[in-house]
């Protein structure tokens, strides 16, 4: 069991380390990500050097220091995902928040160090923590994604929605290793805590092997953190046509120009153009889609380009379609100037979205 074990914790030091360097060469989107994976690599070097050096009692002191960021870096990492404009001060709150406990853990870390000089048994106060400060950032975490669920649901096919379900894979990853420690702490079995043990380490290394599989499958995966969608989910339902509405009958026969004539692939439309298929003034144009959709007529044709853009990437995943002919397709004659527009709108360029979309 305990070559199983050594094995493993060799394995986690080199991949770990490994995966820190060339992390944190990428990107510095990726920085939290790097921190964890160094934090793991360091956790099995202690485990290491303990093994071979059990009369040196400060490598417990060590793990549980290290252990207890382990799961605030995935947190940090899965809400840098979405863009947070006061990051800093949302780490600086946490931080706060965090001193107390931090003051119990060094607390119960000197007591298990003077237990140790005296022969006792080691408390298990600190897993105890470290199982409370998981469950308080899983609750933190499951509010924060469900605020966010719309936003997720519109960038579904999109390789900004797999880095959120792969960060969210990690967390849970995560939470199952604090289930085998405070099972493996509490456990007077000596076999089935080594067993706990070959489990803990053997999670550690799974996250570790997913991060590097991430990194060598889709180089861009940890190097960018793009944008969310700029059209949201309301917006595709202030899009919906009400009976109600005084404006029904133009709001229909324009739903109909986009619909089935799309007209919006016309490079030369504008709001004049438009207004005169509808058979009424710019000016009423431009009022209707304000009132009714909340839009000004650039959003509006942007809106709808956007959405026929997305649909022809993925249908040209499987054809010969190239995005040069797509670009044309919607209206634009400039490459440059379709993908810093679809990049704007949508947080990807048209490449990452097709790739994306896979």
């Amino acid at each position: 069991m305990n070559l199983y074990i050594e094995v493993l914790l060799f394995s986690i030091l080199f991949i770990g380390f490994f995966s820190f360097y060339s992390l944190l060469a990428i990107s510095k989107n990726s920085k939290f990500i790097a921190f964890y994976t160094l934090i793991i690599s360091l956790i099995s070097l202690n485990q290491i050097l303990s093994y071979y050096n059990q009369a040196i009692i400060i490598f417990p002191i060590f793990n549980s220091l290290t252990g207890f960021l382990l799961v605030p870096l995935l947190f940090f990492h899965t809400i840098t995902l979405f863009n947070i404009k006061n990051l800093k001060f949302v780490i600086y709150r946490h931080f706060i928040a965090s001193i107390p406990a931090l003051c119990i853990i060094i607390y119960w870390i000197f007591d298990d160090y003077r237990r140790k000089l005296l022969g006792i048994n080691n408390n298990s106060y600190i897993t105890i923590l470290i199982a409370l400060q998981i469950i308080v950032y899983s609750f933190i975490l499951f509010h924060f994604l469900n605020d966010k669920k719309l936003l997720i649901r519109d960038i579904k096919p999109t390789l900004q929605y797999r880095r959120i379900r792969f960060s969210i894979k990690l967390f849970i990853i995560q939470f199952l290793i604090t289930v085998c420690l405070m099972l493996e702490n509490f456990s007077a079995n000596v076999v089935l805590s080594q067993y706990l043990v070959l489990v803990i380490f053997g999670l550690l290394l799974t996250a570790l092997l997913m991060i590097l599989y991430k990194w060598k499958k889709i180089p861009l995966f940890f190097r960018d953190n793009d944008k969310l969608s700029h059209f949201s989910h309301k917006i595709k339902k202030h899009l919906e046509i009400i009976k109600s509405d005084s404006n029904y009958q133009v709001l229909q026969e324009l739903q109909k120009l986009m619909s089935e004539q799309k007209v919006f692939k016309d490079s030369n439309l504008n709001l004049k153009t438009l207004g005169n298929k509808l058979n009424i003034t710019e000016h009423n144009l431009s009022k209707i889609l304000m009132n009714s959709y909340n839009l000004t007529y650039s959003q509006y044709i942007s809106y709808q380009r956007l959405e026929e853009t997305k649909k022809l990437l993925k249908e040209s995943i499987n054809s010969d379609i190239r995005i040069n002919e797509i670009m044309y397709e919607v209206g634009f004659n400039s490459k440059s100037a379709f993908n810093t527009w679809f990049k704007k709108n949508s947080g990807f360029t048209p490449t990452e979205f097709k790739k994306g979309s896979q």
